[in-house]
């Protein structure tokens, strides 16, 4: 018998991200809607429920979100190289907190280790979320101030094979509950292409085109099963002026070369540290409102290595405890944009998830299946420039049948060589991007 492939797709931008969830209008029993007129979907009759978990628990599971970040990009070096690279912990675990829902025994146990999940996952990430969904502002122009618009908007598409399998209600409440997601049918086997471009389409809508292509050529077939996709878009102007500099920023890359590069300047109050051991250098530059805000964090000379290394959960909560908050900074950094495409298949079987590409989901169906993993995707976008940020990210995931240190009162600090960077939601720390900068002329 052939397998059946869950591949998953991630894909992320720096200026956009989105999810879509499937809805149903009428539900049966098990929460099947058919329409004869109209693709069948399948969702739970149950509404989602606020998450109620505690800042305690959240806190650590925001600590493992880190943790899973520095861990891809490391176990990604293959593929990243010495070039620009940003991973979107966010989106890549709100799709596969989705599969391991349906995951069993083994399987699961080894993608809570691995994904850096606990007993509070769908709740820490119905609660992250909800929180960030909230956070849209409009626009505001009077005679007075002109300020842009915070957009941020999350969501979660599942597609499905019809006719294959009876999908597990207790699965599909989960979906329901934490995700506000459901299944909606799609035909595979008749024409994988036209579905691939239609579920890339969504995708792209979603992140206002940021990204594209999120599944490649080939990678849906005729023996796809199901696809589950997450997508996230994300732009917001700074807080404070950011001024656009006349001259050029010299900049010295890895390899000690020297390239000119535009760059950007704000002196302003700002959260600063300087690791204890010389190691690097951490401030926070607010976006609108400080609901969110970018962290730019500077290895010392001839230690970007040995930052990389060293950046987990625990290091970023420490920097966080460690910040003299209110701290005169100068501070000066490219402008810049760039895109990472990275597959995290091997990555994340380098990291030890290895049962969930050769089966394990026996709770997504009421019958035996023999679903497995069969790649995940994984696609960024970031932008920054003197307006603000601008980011976006997607996942999917398709199944196939198988075959610090007391601060002086000023700081200046230019951001002249290989460094890193982390947008999160400012309330919860919750990281939406984690990225470096290697070369910002993006060569």
């Amino acid at each position: 018998m052939k397998k059946s492939i869950l591949a998953l797709a991630v894909s992320f931008a720096f200026a956009a991200c989105a999810f879509t969830a499937c809805d149903s209008d009428n539900d049966n029993n098990n929460g099947q809607q058919q329409n004869a007129d109209q693709p069948k979907n399948v969702k739970s009759s149950k509404a989602r429920v606020a998450s109620n978990i505690s800042n305690e628990n959240l806190k650590s599971f925001v600590d493992g979100q880190y943790d899973l970040n520095f861990e891809l990009m490391r176990a990604s070096a293959d593929q990243i190289a010495n070039k620009n690279a940003m991973i979107s912990t966010f989106s890549i675990q709100m799709a596969l907190a989705m599969v391991w829902a349906g995951a069993d025994d083994d399987n699961a146990a080894e993608m809570r280790q691995v994904l850096h999940f606990d007993d509070n996952t769908h709740d820490a990430l119905n609660k992250l979320d909800d929180s960030i969904n909230l956070k849209n502002k409009s626009a505001i122009q009077s005679e007075y101030e002109s300020i842009d618009a915070v957009e941020i908007k999350t969501s979660n598409n599942l597609y499905f094979s019809t006719d294959k399998y009876t999908w597990s209600p207790e699965w599909l409440d989960i979906l329901a509950v934490n995700y506000d997601a459901g299944l909606q049918e799609m035909s595979f086997a008749s024409d994988p292409e036209a579905a691939r471009q239609y579920i890339n389409g969504v995708v792209s809508k979603d992140t206002h085109d940021r990204i594209k292509d999120l599944i490649p050529q080939g990678q849906i077939t005729s023996e796809t099963q199901s696809v589950i996709t997450n997508a996230i878009y994300f732009k917001a102007p700074w807080k404070s002026k950011v001024h656009k500099a006349s001259d050029k920023m010299v900049f010295h890359k890895l390899d000690n070369s020297e390239i000119n590069v535009d760059y950007l300047s704000v002196s302003e109050h700002f959260d600063y540290m300087a690791d204890e051991n010389s190691n690097y250098q951490a401030v926070t530059v607010p976006l609108r409102d400080n609901d969110f805000s970018v962290m730019f964090i500077m290895p010392s000379e001839n230690k970007f290595e040995e930052v990389q290394n060293l950046l987990n959960g625990q290091v970023i909560s420490g920097i966080f405890d460690s910040f003299s908050h209110d701290t005169e900074v100068k501070l000066k950094f490219p402008s810049y944009s760039f895109e990472t495409s990275l597959s995290l298949k091997s990555s994340l079987q380098e990291l030890g998830m290895q049962k969930a590409f050769v089966g394990g989901f026996q709770k997504m169906t009421t019958e035996p299946n023999e679903l497995i993993i069969g790649e995940v995707f994984h696609k960024t976008f970031v932008g920054m420039d003197e307006n603000g940020v601008e980011a976006a990210a997607a996942t999917a995931v398709i199944m196939d049948n198988a075959t610090a240190m007391p601060s002086p009162d000023f700081i200046e600090l230019s951001l002249d060589r290989p460094y890193f960077f982390v947008i999160y939601e400012t309330d919860s720390k919750s990281p939406l991007f984690v990225g470096r900068v290697i070369d910002p002329s993006g060569k």
